[in-house]
């Protein structure tokens, strides 16, 4: 199932084993909190927690024993189980195999895992919780439902606004919207001018911000943003994020792939690919390979010494927007 339908599931049936895979931290975290509201009380005594790698080392038993603990003053215990990618082999284990063929009715198992685990997910007592990245409509929908209920209208543009600042980091929105919604108490809305206020941008969005300016000419402006950085620690930031956009921006303009394929090839948020190929656009291929070329030219000239980092960040910047 899709990470927003388990608070509803789980109002109709609690499962043995909820296996939470996927890259969004956010959605993992939460899946396993609102597994834990469902049935959990006393968590200092019905809740324990273990590492999958400790596992491979120390054996399934303890694991197992925990499990079959019964619950103290809860109705069920919950174990959870974090990064855990047991092999064919090792779901062979008897203790562990008769486990998952018949799972105690007094807890419950939760695996949390950021990567796939083909394994897992073909033991039928198994439920699986996809919790991918979130899209642009899942984020604004949960942005609404936190809005609204602190009866406070926020428009789509302004949701949009708020997903753009936060790089459609959910744990960043969860923290900004809770900023918004106390900053607002007593008012109506939340408004562009909020947000500008009250959120702080990510590197990327400055980036993304900066490489907007240029895309409509408006150099000034993006002179700005980097005119704005005053530390080193802030510029080297800024020129590690200025390559790694132009590369996606460079591929999203070459590649006939999806969105979600090219985000997974270059390790990166699908919304990352979807500005980075609404921006490139703007620019033709070619460019984009002379200033992706420059980059790492500057790049490399700083880290073997043939540059100092401030005329290599300088060169870098001009060499943006010049070629841009």
């Amino acid at each position: 199932m899709k990470f927003e339908q388990l608070k509803n599931s789980l109002k109709e049936e609690i499962s043995p084993i909820y296996l939470l895979e996927g890259e969004e931290a956010f959605f993992r975290e939460r899946g396993e909190a609102l597994i834990k509201s469902a049935v959990l009380e006393e968590p200092e005594l019905n809740y324990a927690r273990y590492e999958g790698s400790t596992l491979k080392q120390s054996g399934f038993e303890g694991l197992v024993s925990a499990l079959a603990c019964c619950p103290f003053m809860s109705q069920k215990r919950v174990i959870t189980v974090t990064e855990w990618y047991p092999t064919v082999q090792e779901l062979k284990d008897k203790t562990l195999k008769a486990y998952f063929e018949a799972p105690f009715d007094t807890s419950v198992l939760v695996i949390i895992n950021s990567k796939k685990s083909e394994s897992l997910k073909k033991i039928a007592t198994v439920t699986f919780v996809d919790c991918a990245k979130a899209t642009g409509e899942l984020v604004s929908k949960y942005i609404r439902s936190k809005t609204n209920k602190a009866q406070l209208i926020i428009s789509t543009r302004v949701c949009q606004l708020l997903q753009e600042y936060c790089q459609n980091d959910m744990t960043r929105i969860d923290v900004e919207i809770d900023k918004l919604i106390a900053f607002k108490e007593g008012e109506d809305e939340i408004t562009e001018k909020d947000v500008e206020l009250m959120v702080s941008k990510t590197m990327d969005y400055q980036v993304y911000q900066m490489v907007q300016f240029i895309a409509d000419k408006n150099y000034n402006a993006a002179y700005k943003v980097i005119q704005d950085l005053t530390t080193i620690s802030e510029k080297q930031l800024l020129f590690v994020s200025v390559y790694y956009h132009f590369r996606r921006m460079f591929f999203a303009s070459i590649s006939s792939q999806s969105d979600k394929e090219l985000a997974q090839i270059l390790g990166v948020k699908e919304f990352a690919i979807l500005k980075a190929r609404q921006q490139a656009a703007s620019f033709s291929p070619k460019r984009l390979r002379k200033i992706l070329n420059k980059l790492g030219q500057l790049d490399g000239d700083y880290k073997s010494g043939k540059m100092l980092f401030d005329n290599a960040f300088l060169s870098a910047m001009f060499s943006v927007l010049i070629e841009s």
